[in-house]
This record gives C-alpha cells, structure tokens and sequence, in this order.
C-alpha cells in the first residue's frame, strides 16, 4: 500500500508533492500516473476569482491511501467522487458481488481542513472525480452578492463541524462525466471543464437553499450559544483514551443546563452527544487500522478500549465488519 499524507491548500504543490512521491512528472499541470503506481491521471484546474480544482480519472494498481491531515486554516474542500470497485472484489461485507455487477459508489462532500480526511483506494478501483479548494474568504466574498448567502452562511457554519456526505444524483453524475471525457476540441477543453465545474459548485449551493427551503430551517441556537457548543464539541473529541467527560462538566463548560445542552448539540451536529463522540471515535479507529500503522490492540487502547472484545463489537457496529478485517486486506 502506498500511504500519502498531506495538508496543502494550494492544488498546484500538492500535485508536485504527488508527483515527487510517485517518482512521476507534473507537465501541463498534470500528474498521469506512473504505471507501477496506477493508469490515468490528476489534473489542475484553474477556476474563475482564484479558486483551484482537480479533475481525476485513475485506476489504481495498488492500494493508495491518501489522508489530509487537518490544519488551523480556514479552507473547505468541495468533491465529487465516483469509485467503481472490480466486481471479483470482496465488498465490506466481506461478500463478492454477483458476476457482472460492479459496485459505484458515488457522493458530494464537503469537508473543512480543520478535520482528518482519508481517501482509501483498493487495487483495482477506478476513481472518477473533481476536487475544489476555497477559502472562507473566498466563500465570504461569494455569498455576500447573493440574496441568500446569509441564510446558507449560517447553514454551512453548523454543519462544518462534521463531514457531509450527500449521494450524487443524476445530473451531477452527468456533469462530472462531461468533465472526465469532454469529447470536445483540445483548444476548447480547458473552456468546457471550467464551465462544468463551475456548474457542480452553483447546483451544490442551490440545492443547500432548496433543501434549507424545503426543511423550513431555521436554528433557534443564538450565535453565542453555537460558538459555546464548538469549544464544547471540541472538548468532547480532544482525547478518545480517556473516560468522555460527562453532560454536567460539559454543560457547566457551555454555561447551559443539561437538558438545553443536549438538545442544542443535537439540533447543531445532528446527533446527540454520546452518539457524535461514539462515531467520530470509530472514525479515528478505522483511520488507525487503515495506515497500518498498529495493531487491533494498539487501536483499541488508543480509543479507550482496555476489552478488545467490546472494542471489536463497537466498530463492526458501526462499520459492518471487524478491525482485524481491515488488516487483512
């Protein structure tokens, strides 16, 4: 397996740092890979008011994991993704698919640089995808000329404290192909890949207001009451080896009362309290198991699992299969 890891916020140098480890060239701001390594390639694109993106199109020959470590910046990372897995590959189930059955996994997520993200490419899988970096700069500025951009702003700021994965539907599965294969002139290329990925960013904030729409959204949070929950969501992650501090400590922390704690860190991340910690704790699990890096038991403390026994049973809870599972891959 190749393990990269890495935390650019500029597209361009984290193309030549691939490229470096790859023992490959960036030319034309593209990085095809090397044959050892995969078929296909990454390439740079230059998007309109300073925004970068990635166009992939690759199918790896080994297992590549790829792990954005999280920095203090404020820089979000928008994807479309399309993975299709050989069919005579073993699904997490740990079952084959029918012959003549190719799993595609396809999703938008939007991520944020504060948090660990990790991206594991089996032998054999082909990934389809367009990448786009911007600032909260940039963002800021984008929805200042919009009559909604207030209401999605607020949106976005309580949901980035989690990942949001969302399926790719139709027409953005449509888009992204045009992007991959343009069947177009080479002089007009560069033109029809900026105009389609520009399109993916506009239908992903139109859908947000549409759905925001369609959920009546609304937050009765007050804004001080969300900074207060962020330290606290913080504080409920810092350290998965020890005991998680419990809702009185937390609530004094927030200045709330349990009950309003509870049901304000919910109505913020979506999950109530214990439940947040448990997930983003398998998480961190299965990132641990995926470097290679320790074993079962080495994981399992880390988390905070002296029991192996009860560590194995909580990550095939959440992930269907267990930690030795992914070892043995």
């Amino acid at each position: 397996m190749i393990k990269i890891e890495f935390n650019h916020t500029d597209y361009e140098e984290m193309l030549k740092y691939f490229a470096d480890i790859f023992k490959g060239k960036l030319k034309n701001n593209t990085l095809q890979l090397p044959t050892d390594i995969g078929d296909g390639y990454m390439k740079l694109i230059e998007l309109p008011n300073g925004l970068q993106g990635v166009v992939s199109d690759y199918t790896v020959n080994q297992d590549l994991l790829l792990t954005r470590t999280k920095i203090n910046k404020d820089y979000y990372t928008l994807r479309f993704d399309e993975v299709i897995i050989p069919e005579s590959m073993p699904v997490e189930s740990g079952q084959l698919l029918p012959p003549g059955v190719s799993p595609v996994r396809s999703a938008v997520f939007l991520g944020s640089t504060k948090f660990d993200w990790m991206f594991l490419s089996t032998k054999g899988t082909r990934v389809k995808g367009v990448n786009i970096l911007f600032s909260k700069e940039w963002l800021e500025q984008f929805l200042e000329v919009e009559s909604v951009g207030d209401m999605i702003k607020k949106y976005l700021s309580l949901k980035m404290s989690a990942f949001n994965y969302e399926p790719m539907d139709m027409e953005y599965k449509r888009i992204l192909g045009e992007i991959v294969q343009t069947g177009v002139d080479p002089s007009f290329e560069t033109l029809v890949i900026q105009n389609r990925v520009m399109l993916l960013l506009e239908r992903f904030f139109t859908r947000i207001y549409y759905k925001m729409s369609d959920m009546h959204f609304s937050v009765k949070v007050s804004n001080e009451d969300i900074n207060r929950l962020k330290l606290i969501e913080k504080e409920l992650v810092k350290d998965f080896s020890a005991e998680p501090p419990g809702i009185n400590r937390l609530a004094r922390l927030a200045a709330m009362s349990p009950s309003k704690l509870k049901n304000s860190f919910k109505e913020i991340y979506g999950l109530p309290v214990y439940q947040y910690y448990q997930k983003h704790r398998m998480n961190k699990a299965k990132a641990m198991l995926l470097s290679r890096k320790y074993s079962v038991r080495e994981v399992g403390m880390e988390v905070g699992y002296s029991n192996l026994s009860n560590f194995a049973k909580a990550f095939k809870k959440s992930f269907d299969q267990l930690p030795s599972d992914l070892l043995d891959r």
